[in-house]
């Protein structure tokens, strides 16, 4: 048919080639925006109500900044520090290498450039 595209999904209009990967990126974007800001709100209402009971809204934030403290360490040291280190690891290996790869570089640069000061010299001779 005139004026379509065959399509995985079906027929298309040709005018209508919209990339759903920009659709995902927005959507994805706004659900982090959404679930950031329902936290924050959740815990602006933690230490509201932890401050009612305690009586102090600095001992209240104190408290729960504690707490999640306690809980990031604990999330760190049981599930991400293995993979930090690995990741490391891999990355002082590629800095390695680098240096070995540029170390490599510089002596093959200095050699041609001996190389052509030999052939300058004996061309003016």
């Amino acid at each position: 048919m005139r004026g379509e595209i065959e399509t995985p999904g079906g027929r298309q209009a040709a005018g209508s080639r919209e990339s759903s990967g920009g659709r995902f990126v927005i959507a994805f974007l706004l659900f982090g925006t959404t679930v950031a800001i329902a936290l924050l709100l959740l815990l602006t209402a933690l230490v509201v109500w932890l401050s009612e009971l305690v009586g102090s809204f600095i001992a209240a934030a104190l408290i729960l900044g504690g707490f999640f403290a306690v809980v990031a360490a604990l999330i760190y040291l049981t599930a991400i520090r293995e993979a930090v280190e690995r990741i490391r690891a891999r990355a002082e290996t590629v800095y390695e290498v680098a240096r070995i790869a540029r170390s490599g570089y510089e002596w093959i640069t200095e050699k041609i450039a001996l190389l052509v000061r030999l052939n300058d010299a004996l061309r003016k001779e």
